[in-house]
């Protein structure tokens, strides 16, 4: 069963703009975190190590989840191996720029932050990618998740090439999440990996050992990519979205309790509940955003959606730099906050009406080919 009653998801796109936004926001907020981070205010707010915990667990899964939908969407519109060809070149030229030019000069600044360095960019620069700067690895800080959405993309478009396996998956994912499975089944298996994978794994970004975040982030990637275009799994979300709020809202201060002192590794009895937060909060933003934003189209969000992956690229640079500008000034922490936040998001959209204009620069950030004019 396809859905077929709007061209275009318009709730997907908001989701996906939304959780970008926390996102960046989140980012914003580890400058002042009581644990380490690229660069560190002079202030430490205790309270946002528990305010972490209202985001931490479904964040990134909800955009690995939305973006397999996203995937599903263009390979309904394009042949496999057209949608290969498009995936490539809206990710790979993006990747390739953040790791060569974006994410420098934020491990640079890190670098002279904690007193390991004391050159220039370029020098840094040179040595990063000099032959025993490469077989350190190169950090990749944010473009982490470019990279594993390019890999989740590839692969899953490869499966996608077997028109009867991928029907045959479909039919079988559906029928396992019916009812009020679609909110139990997944929880057990996201509780699995947190209490089996997550003690021994835990979190490292690393493609190659990341075991954890690829059970987990591919898992919901796939699962977005073979449902979304069933109408029936979606009307299960919808139908299911006030219980799932009501779970999500019940386990988020438990979840909160169980994680004192944040310092210390999560217990069992939190890592359960991390699950149970994290899948339910996944089902009530998707249910309610299919039931109220389905047709919600319009300028605004298609502005935004096109915006949204170039402010991605680019706001964690620009928030990089201007930590460590504004550190020495020593602000009263609202103030140096506010700065913060106005630039990362002022500075981020400033970036994205630049290079949208010049065509060149529209693929390194993840942009369509200017149009001709014909």
């Amino acid at each position: 069963m396809t859905t077929s009653a709007y061209p275009r998801r318009a709730d997907i796109d908001w989701i996906r703009v939304g959780a970008f936004g926390v996102l960046i926001l989140y980012h914003v907020g580890l400058v002042y975190a009581p644990w380490d981070w690229h660069v560190r205010s002079t202030h430490t707010v205790e309270a946002l190590g528990l305010a972490a915990l209202v985001t931490n667990p479904w964040r990134l899964t909800l955009l690995f989840m939305v973006s397999g939908v996203a995937l599903r969407f263009l390979v309904r519109k394009t042949p496999p191996a057209e949608s290969f060809r498009q995936r490539f070149g809206r990710l790979i030229p993006p990747l390739l720029f953040g790791i060569l030019v974006l994410v420098p000069p934020q491990s640079w600044i890190e670098a002279i932050e904690k007193g390991s360095y004391s050159g220039g960019l370029g020098a840094w620069w040179l040595s990063e990618f000099s032959l025993s700067g490469l077989s350190n690895g190169v950090p990749l800080n944010h473009v982490w998740f470019v990279l594993y959405i390019t890999v989740y993309s590839l692969a899953t478009l490869a499966l996608a090439c077997s028109p009867r396996l991928l029907a045959w998956l479909e039919s079988v994912l559906a029928r396992l999440l019916e009812g009020g499975r679609l909110l139990i089944v997944p929880m057990i298996y996201l509780a699995l990996l947190r209490l089996l994978v997550f003690p021994w794994a835990g979190l490292t970004n690393h493609i190659t050992d990341d075991p954890y975040n690829h059970a987990m982030s591919l898992g919901v990637f796939l699962t977005g990519f073979l449902l979304a275009l069933r109408d029936d799994v979606w009307v299960r979300f919808e139908r299911m979205r006030w219980t799932a709020l009501a779970i999500a809202a019940a386990s988020l201060p438990a979840l909160i309790l169980l994680s004192q002192p944040i310092h210390h590794a999560p217990s069992a009895p939190a890592n359960l509940v991390f699950a149970v937060y994290q899948w339910a909060t996944i089902c009530a933003v998707l249910g309610f955003g299919s039931k109220l934003l389905r047709g919600a189209d319009g300028p605004v969000l298609r502005y935004l959606t096109d915006a949204v992956f170039p402010c991605y690229l680019a706001h964690q640079t620009l928030l990089v730099i201007a930590a460590h500008v504004l550190k020495p000034w020593g602000l009263p922490v609202g103030a140096e906050a506010t700065i913060l936040v106005l630039f990362t998001l002022g500075g981020s959209l400033a970036v994205y009406e630049i290079v949208r204009r010049v065509g060149f620069l529209r693929p390194l950030w993840g942009l369509k080919p200017m149009r001709r004019e014909s």
